[in-house]
């Protein structure tokens, strides 16, 4: 009898998963299969150590969500409690949704991957590469690029654009340009961050290499000028209405205020309240500049319809985005980095990657600045989400002790 019961109560929560997002009442609900009592302890010992505040976590198989479950506080300060339906910074988690917008496009004809990037923006179509950078004035001298950026370049990060935060002499040249990289407060539009991007000279020679960067906001720039939309309308329109995506956003709706997740910053004696006030972008400041590479927010299970559509070949619930060769393509290798490769926005673990982790050859995945983390796994037909709002979020090893459990979660289930 009480075997019956079990499994009866198993297949109800599979039924409520696989209603999950159908309807509003029933979006934000716990679901947790048999298995997965290792994780919730796992989130547990990790808010109770103080290492992180809180957290919400999903697993889904074959098109199920399995697992949907918080943990600890969205915000320690008014002892709120973490909820499932709590909104968080995905940061470059933003990048993937950039990168199959733009490729929605692909489908249309309206680019090819080896096009030049200056044929849309011509202040790409003659960059400089760096030669010496005087400090003092932030001036440097430098030399004419032999290759052209290609679309290519910008979806593999391999153009030679970067990020200021890890070079302090090209940060130098970003403020001294008043580029933004997305979180700070600026009253800037992406068409005039993208242009003053263009005078920045390059860090290598292009295709010559993998470098993270501002790769993503140019790209976002030409979604603008291919599709005649604002990247917001464009996402809204192509992607987030389509998917069911309701809670995804740049800059939150002040209805939504209170669902968004503080964030907090990890130091040795624990987690405490991030102390910079920027990371307030989704609900303070000018709330013009639309990153493509670092500026959305999302729950857990808006980023898991996502991730389900890349998982289907592009389509969701009858509602195709991509044409199904063109998210195969986007998830193949394009560029080996001797780490994980590179695809089309999305990070490959192919046979050459030497790597140990739990997940199968031909997964894909991503994550975020302060925090937030997905991979897919065609082979064993799942998706995995750990949603934090702390940084940095390489200190604490949360994320391969959740990988661990995921997989051992779902060997019971099966």
């Amino acid at each position: 009898m009480q075997k019956s019961v079990f499994f009866l109560v198993f297949i109800v929560l599979n039924f409520v998963s696989c209603r999950v997002g159908q309807q509003d009442e029933v979006r934000y609900m716990e679901v947790s299969s048999p298995g997965f009592e290792k994780t919730d302890s796992l989130l547990n010992t990790f808010v109770s150590g103080n290492i992180i505040p809180g957290a919400v976590a999903l697993v889904a198989r074959e098109g199920n969500v399995i697992y949907h479950h918080a943990a600890g506080f969205a915000n320690i300060r008014e002892n709120r409690s973490q909820e499932v339906g709590d909104i968080f910074r995905i940061a470059s988690m933003t990048k993937q949704i950039t990168s199959v917008a733009a490729m929605i496009l692909f489908d249309q004809g309206l680019f090819g991957l080896d096009d030049p990037v200056g044929k849309y923006l011509p202040g790409f179509a003659e960059m400089q590469i760096v030669d010496a950078f005087d400090m003092s004035d932030s001036t440097f001298t430098g030399h004419p690029a032999e290759n052209r950026i290609t679309i290519r370049h910008l979806f593999t990060h391999s153009s030679g654009i970067g990020y200021g935060f890890q070079d302090e002499e090209l940060m130098a040249l970003l403020n001294k340009a008043g580029i933004t990289e997305g979180f700070e407060q600026r009253d800037i539009l992406l068409e005039e961050n993208i242009k003053r991007l263009s005078g920045i000279p390059l860090m290598h020679e292009p295709g010559l290499r993998f470098t993270y960067g501002l790769n993503m906001d140019v790209l976002g720039r030409l979604i603008e000028i291919w599709s005649g939309q604002p990247l917001d309308r464009f996402f809204q329109e192509h992607i987030f209405d389509p998917l069911g995506m309701k809670d995804t956003h740049f800059y939150l709706p002040r209805e939504k205020y209170p669902r968004l997740v503080d964030v907090y910053k990890s130091t040795p004696g624990g987690v405490v309240l991030s102390p910079d006030p920027y990371y307030d972008y989704p609900v303070r400041g000018a709330k013009t500049y639309l990153s493509g590479g670092a500026d959305l927010s999302s729950t857990a299970y808006d980023y898991y319809l996502f991730c389900q559509m890349m998982l289907n070949g592009g389509t969701l619930n009858g509602v195709r985005i991509l044409e199904h060769e063109t998210a195969a393509l986007m998830t193949g290798t394009h560029l080996e980095t001797g780490d994980y490769d590179m695809g089309l926005g999305f990070s490959v673990l192919s046979e050459k990657t030497t790597v140990t982790d739990a997940r199968s050859a031909g997964s894909y995945s991503g994550g975020g600045y302060f925090g937030t983390s997905y991979w897919v796994d065609p082979a064993e037909d799942l998706v995995a989400i750990l949603m934090l709002q702390v940084y940095p979020f390489e200190s604490h090893g949360i994320y391969r002790k959740f990988e661990d459990l995921v997989y051992e979660a779902i060997g019971q289930v099966q």
